[in-house]
């Protein structure tokens, strides 16, 4: 498919999901609007969020502790705004599927959509048994995803950075990073230059590591890992690494990653001993999934776990321990959900 070109004017930029990742984002973005390529900037949220930031507006803290209040423009009706040329989903995998439509209607036709995700992300491409390709069951049930809005307009994107939020409309930018643009290679990349000459012009720092399937898997390698085992244990990294049968469990999960980016065509530089130690670097930081599980939401087990597993087998790549992993996560996520 060949998508017509971004316009020749300044972007219309949609953050759909204020979180803590689409929070420092939207931040970004909403203090450069009306400059330079970045045209309008709306944010979509929901609920309390929604209304502290309609309210208040956004309040970001920074890594130094020094809190910034932004107007922003935000809706929780997002059918009610006009064709955007960029939306960037800052959403947990399991929230995207259904939402399909209500993302292929809010982009333009030159539209491209920016998915931010901690998993195998719905755009990218497994065999479908029949010459062709789809999306990943476990992140695209019925690849309603892949068929409405189209793998094509996709760029992928990766946040290495963390946040929190720890009340509505409070963001907490607490390690500061960068995010990785890219698309797999033999693919167009003059959006993917464009967009991200957009985000630095805000004052992100990007990077557009070649291939792009290195980045993908050198971050699935800590997610699958560290974000499961603090899930598993409910405690942070720090004290997890510190027990060395927790240690070599995490250890066996990044090797297998390794094994399945591999069989990708995907090279993860970084050692597993060097990834461990930076883990160790900041001890008390809890990952995603166990702020997840702490603030009794849903686990991403589906689009961050079982997906990296289900690349695996599909290549014929064994990862019994990302399975265990898997398996565990599941029954965890379903006595919590209970509880």
């Amino acid at each position: 498919m060949t998508l017509p070109p971004l316009p020749d004017r300044p972007l219309d930029i949609c953050v759909y999901g204020i979180g803590a990742i689409g929070g420092v984002i939207g931040a970004h973005l909403t203090r450069a609007a009306g400059t330079g390529d970045i045209g309008r900037v709306t944010l979509v949220a929901r609920g309390a969020q929604y209304a502290a930031l309609r309210d208040h507006g956004l309040r970001l803290r920074h890594p130094d502790g020094e809190i910034e209040t932004l107007d922003v423009t935000v809706t929780d009706r997002p059918e009610d705004l006009p064709p955007q040329d960029v939306v960037i989903t800052a959403l947990k995998g399991h929230q995207i599927p259904p939402l399909a439509g209500t993302l292929s209607s809010l982009l333009a036709p030159h539209g491209r959509i920016l998915p931010v995700v901690n998993g195998v992300p719905w755009w990218y491409p497994l065999p479908d048994g029949q010459g062709g390709t789809k999306g990943a069951d476990e992140v695209d049930p019925g690849g309603v995803l892949w068929s409405t809005i189209g793998r094509d307009r996709a760029i992928g994107t990766i946040a290495y950075l963390g946040a929190s939020t720890p009340e509505p409309g409070l963001i907490s930018y607490d390690i500061s990073g960068y995010l990785d643009l890219g698309r797999l290679e033999g693919e167009d990349r003059s959006d993917v230059t464009r967009i991200a000459a957009l985000l630095e012009s805000s004052g992100w720092l990007i990077r557009q590591t070649r291939p792009f399937v290195d980045a993908l898997w050198t971050k699935m390698m800590s997610n699958c890992s560290l974000n499961a085992v603090s899930a598993i244990t409910r405690t942070p990294n720090g004290t997890n690494l510190a027990a060395k049968p927790l240690y070599d469990f995490t250890a066996a999960i990044m090797e297998e990653v390794r094994a399945i980016a591999t069989a990708e065509g995907a090279t993860i530089e970084m050692s597993t001993e060097k990834r461990l130690a930076l883990a160790l670097r900041n001890p008390a930081f809890k990952t995603s999934t166990l702020q997840d599980l702490e603030k009794g939401r849903p686990l991403e087990i589906e689009p961050i776990f079982a997906a990296a597993a289900a690349v695996g087998h599909a290549r014929g790549v064994p990862c019994p321990m990302l399975d265990l992993a898997v398996e565990i996560l599941r029954h965890v996520d379903r006595a919590h959900q209970s509880s």
